[in-house]
C-alpha cells in the first residue's frame, strides 16, 4: 500500500493510533485538559506497541498549500491542504508506512470530511537521509486528505484551534525523538512558514497570514519561547 502523507494531526503518531485502537481515554478528554498534556497515556502505550512496525518520515511534498480553514467541533479551525501543482508550493509532514490494510481503511474513515486521493510521481524532499526498511527512492504514490482544486475558495475567519495546533507540536517533538536528530526546530520552522490562516490583523475573510507572521503578531515569534 502506498504510504499517507500527513500533515496536521496525524503527524501526532498517539493521534494516529487513536484511530483503530480502543483506548480508555477518548480525544474529547484530550482536549477538554483531561490528560497530562496533549496525549494520553493509553494511546502512548499502543502506539509504543506499534512503533517498530510503522515508521515515520518526515518531507516536504510541492504543488500543495496549507490553510487553517477548516472549523472544528471545539471551536477554532483546523488544518487542510488544497492542490495547486504550483511548483512554488509546497508543505511539509510526514509519510506514514507500515499500516495494515484494515488500520489504513479505519483512519481514512475518521478523515471523511476530505477527500482522500493518490498523488502520482510526487516532488518530495526528506528531512532524513536513511530509515530502516522503507526506500525512499522508489516511493511514486503517496495517499493524501486533500481539497483537490484551487485554492479560490478559501476563506476563514477562525483561528487555529489551539489544542490542536499544540497536539502537532507535541508530534514534531516525538518525530524528532524517532530519529536522535536535532530536525524538530527545523521542521516546526518550515510547518510554520508554510501554514496560513486567517490574518490576526485583519478582518478581510479572504487575508491569510503565515502562522509564524500571526505568531509574531501574538507576541511568540520563535521556536525558543515555547522552551522546545
Amino acid at each position: 500500500m502506498p504510504p499517507i502523507f500527513a500533515y496536521g494531526s496525524l503527524i501526532l503518531p498517539t493521534s494516529l493510533v487513536s484511530r483503530f485502537e480502543d483506548l480508555d481515554t477518548s480525544i474529547d478528554d484530550v482536549y477538554q485538559g483531561n490528560t497530562d498534556k496533549n496525549v494520553s497515556i493509553d494511546a502512548l502505550e499502543e502506539w509504543e506497541k506499534r512503533a517498530d512496525r510503522i515508521h515515520y518520515v518526515p518531507a516536504k511534498i510541492w504543488g500543495f498549500r496549507r490553510y487553517y480553514s477548516l472549523e472544528s467541533p471545539r471551536g477554532g479551525t483546523m488544518l487542510e491542504v488544497v492542490r495547486t501543482d504550483d511548483p512554488n508550493d509546497w508543505i511539509n509532514g510526514v509519510l506514514i508506512f507500515g499500516l495494515t490494510e484494515e488500520e489504513q481503511t479505519q483512519v481514512k474513515m475518521t478523515e471523511s470530511v476530505y477527500e482522500f486521493a493518490d498523488v502520482r510521481d510526487p516532488k518530495l524532499e526528506f528531512y532524513v537521509d536513511d530509515v530502516t526498511n522503507v526506500d525512499l527512492t522508489a516511493i511514486d504514490r503517496i495517499q493524501l486528505f486533500s481539497k483537490f482544486d484551487t485554492g479560490d475558495q478559501i476563506a476563514a475567519t477562525l483561528p487555529r484551534n489551539k489544542t490542536y495546533h499544540s497536539r502537532i507540536i507535541t508530534g514534531i517533538e516525538m518525530i524528532d525523538d524517532m530519529y536522535d536528530t536535532d530536525l524538530a526546530k527545523q521542521f516546526y520552522e518550515d510547518f510554520r512558514e508554510s501554514t496560513f490562516e486567517t490574518a490576526y490583523d485583519s478582518e478581510d475573510p479572504s487575508e491569510f497570514n503565515t502562522v509564524k507572521e500571526n505568531d509574531r503578531i501574538m507576541g511568540d515569534p520563535d521556536w525558543s519561547v515555547r522552551g522546545l
